[in-house]
């Protein structure tokens, strides 16, 4: 199963939750918990969670508490909780600062919805994170294993179990044969048991062990796979060398994702960037006319349709649609060339758009067509700015002594008017003004409907 690199610590939280009452004794809590198999129950005092673990019995067993003992009477440590939809580094990083093992998880209705321990981290941590020249033998340097041969007494050597992952190897001349975890210290005291018998009577066998010149990734596969909580490493000749614990190997996977991140972050930051320009970049072409650099059509459209939003919800004035064409464009091209012809057309385009105010747009319709939207212009205002435009056209100083003009076809939004209609009637406009002359400005008024 492929997990994603930082879930939300609601999808790999334990959902089964064990509650506990206040009067129920310790036993009855380890009882509880070794039948459902879980490490943990809940207990709420006075309206707030608490939580009752295995390390928490460890800690009682050896400091001498009897099994009797309400857990009202229990120093019971508060359940720290954190939101479900927090990402897991987030809470590597609280379980890192707080050496909690236990963690409740929480929905938007602060409602209690699942546990999380480290073994459900272990479980989510994809191993591809992880570096694979690390080798599992380069983290042993500094642990001793805690072994003892069969014959000993699990009474004498109980005071090695404080966490839930600790654990006793039992070894002949150095070699694991066996393993003796709190887990099944917790099912002897649980049950009642004898532990006056040689931990050969209780230990797991056979061991499983990982190679030190395994990977960080390998010891982490190994540990998922057989739901265990400690990598037993041993060297070429099948020795014992140094046991670690899943706990060492999520601090470990916590430290690299830092490191990648601290490493990284400049060109992270970088990339993103990039990414973002890029993405401005493309935006831009997609609204843009490569040869004027006014806009195209795309973002004619886009505009419209704010325009009429803005004149629905404000009631304010409306805007004007004003479509140009140049006179005899096509003598141009014939005479002096295709260049010369896009040359004409970009100086054009930079005169429309020092012509405008910020609040316009033009656009490049096609061919030599232009298309200006006028916003919250009416018609009377609208036909000044035509005017206006044509004049400084007619007198622009071109290049091969080229004299240019336009005509130019208006035509006023009026309310629930469709794009289609409003372009028709600036079209016709445009048609007349060319079969009137040319160089000249046309309106199309909207058709008045009958009373």
């Amino acid at each position: 199963m492929k997990h994603a690199a930082f879930p939300s610590i609601g999808s790999i939280a334990q959902k089964t939750i064990l509650r506990c009452d206040a009067d129920a004794s310790v036993r009855d809590a380890a009882i509880l918990m070794d039948r459902n198999k879980v490490s943990s129950v809940i207990i709420e005092i006075a309206g707030e969670r608490h939580i009752f673990t295995v390390e928490d019995l460890l800690d009682f067993i050896h400091g001498g508490g009897a099994y009797d003992t309400l857990l009202s009477d229990f120093p019971v440590r508060r359940l720290n909780c954190i939101p479900d939809k927090e990402k897991l580094l987030v809470v590597l990083e609280h379980l890192e600062s707080t050496a909690a093992s236990h963690l409740g998880v929480v929905d938007s209705h602060d409602r209690l919805v699942g546990i999380v321990t480290r073994t459900d981290i272990l479980s989510s941590i994809d191993p591809a994170i992880l570096l694979e020249r690390k080798k599992i033998g380069d983290m042993i340097i500094r642990n001793e294993p805690v072994m003892f041969t069969s014959d000993w007494i699990l009474e004498d050597v109980m005071h090695h179990f404080r966490k839930a992952e600790d654990a006793i190897i039992v070894v002949d001349e150095g070699r694991p044969i066996g393993i003796v975890t709190t887990k099944d210290v917790f099912g002897i005291i649980s049950s009642g048991e004898d532990v006056s018998k040689p931990l050969a009577a209780y230990m797991a066998t056979p061991v499983i062990t990982t190679p030190r010149f395994a990977s960080i990734n390998e010891a982490m596969l190994q540990l998922k796979q057989h739901r265990i909580k400690r990598a037993i490493v041993v060297d070429e000749a099948g020795q014992l060398v140094g046991v670690i614990s899943q706990s060492e190997l999520i601090s470990y996977a916590y430290g690299a994702w830092i490191n990648i991140l601290k490493n990284h972050s400049s060109e992270l930051h970088e990339l993103v960037d990039m990414l973002e320009e890029k993405a401005r970049s493309l935006e831009h072409l997609s609204v843009t006319d490569v040869l004027t650099g006014l806009g195209n059509r795309r973002l004619l459209q886009l505009r419209m349709d704010e325009e009429r939003e803005r004149v629905r919800r404000y009631g304010a004035a409306p805007f004007s649609l004003v479509i140009l064409d140049i006179d005899f464009f096509k003598q141009i091209n014939d005479t002096h060339g295709h260049m010369v012809g896009d040359a004409v057309l970009k100086l054009l385009s930079a005169e429309i758009n020092r012509s405008i105010r910020k609040v316009d747009t033009a656009v490049r319709w096609g061919g030599e067509e232009f298309a200006i939207l006028l916003s919250n212009t009416p018609t009377a205002a609208a036909v000044g700015f035509c005017n206006r435009l044509r004049d400084s056209v007619e007198h622009m100083e071109l290049l091969n002594g080229i004299r240019l003009t336009i005509s130019l076809g208006l035509s006023e939004y009026v309310p629930e008017e469709d794009d289609s209609t409003l372009l028709e009637r600036a079209d016709r406009a445009l048609y007349r003004a060319k079969r009137k002359g040319r160089n000249r400005v046309e309106v199309e008024q909207a058709l008045k409907l009958p009373a």
